[in-house]
């Protein structure tokens, strides 16, 4: 079976190397079930765009600053040419920040070029291809909920649980928080729908939220320099407090982590629209 491998790199010294590693990939132990790895190389992303929509590719390997494109607009770029080509970032240190925001946005993994050998190369790629067919999965099958719009639940794991490994990797911690409205009978959907709408709003960008069904929502919010996890969930509380949205939190620490069962878990005892929970 052939394994087509796009190498989107402008450096000719770095896609050398590259093209070195992979050779030696090809039909290595490292490869179980893959016989043949076929490599492709665009040097610009208007090369790397023509591939894409008229060649079929088993996985990318970007550098996200080409001659023609730099930064996270080349990576979206690839996902609009190719939704269906996982992508694995290939970045110099002072980037990491840069690829751990990719990998939220949808890139499958990232690598630091120095530490590029066949052994971290071969797993990142398996991984990759082998996530993206779980999430082309989790897509067919419906990720939204469909009455708020949101998320739910098992698109909810897989993102948080994905996001816990970004976490651990970059010794960041992550706000994780259950939010509850308390349904009657005469309330009913709109009142739901009500409160998905207000809850969708105080959530950023890249941050996660669901509906877990049963009037429970569920966020997970990555801490920063500018809000750590803690004044994360004061301004949850406040924002949620007068709609009568009862609002738990809890904490995961990559110096301690835990299951995301285990931190929902947590929240939810911790529910309350008045008291500060304790963090664990």
């Amino acid at each position: 079976m052939n394994l087509r491998i796009l190498i989107i790199e402008s450096q000719d010294e770095a896609t050398l190397f590259l093209r070195e590693v992979l050779t030696e990939l090809d039909s290595s132990p490292c490869w179980t079930d893959w016989v043949h790895v076929e490599t492709l190389h665009a040097p610009t992303w208007a090369d790397a765009a023509a591939i894409l929509a008229a060649q079929p590719v088993d996985v990318a390997l970007l550098n996200p600053d080409l001659d023609d494109c730099r930064g996270a607009e080349t990576f979206r770029r690839s996902q609009a040419v190719a939704p269906h080509v996982p992508v694995v970032l290939l970045v110099d240190p002072s980037s990491v920040g840069l690829a751990e925001r990719m990998v939220r946005e949808g890139a499958q993994d990232f690598l630091v070029k120095k530490e590029v050998d066949c052994v971290p190369l071969a797993h990142a790629i398996r991984n990759a291809i082998d996530r993206h067919r779980l999430l082309a999965a989790a897509r067919a099958t419906s990720m939204m909920d469909t009455l708020t719009g949101l998320m739910n639940q098992r698109a909810f794991t897989m993102f948080a649980s994905r996001d816990f490994v970004l976490a651990q990797r970059s010794r960041e911690r992550i706000a994780i928080l259950v939010a509850e409205l308390k349904l009657s009978a005469l309330s009913g959907d709109l009142a739901l729908l009500d409160a998905a709408d207000r809850l969708r709003k105080l959530a950023g960008p890249e941050d996660l939220v669901a509906y877990l069904g049963g009037g429970r929502f569920a966020f997970a919010v990555f801490e920063t320099d500018a809000e750590s996890a803690e004044e994360t969930f004061l301004r949850f509380r406040e924002w949620t407090a007068q709609d009568g949205i009862a609002v738990g939190a809890a904490v995961f620490d990559p110096d301690r982590p835990v299951s995301l069962d285990s931190l929902l878990a947590q929240a939810a005892i911790d529910l309350t629209p008045a008291v500060a929970p304790a963090y664990r």
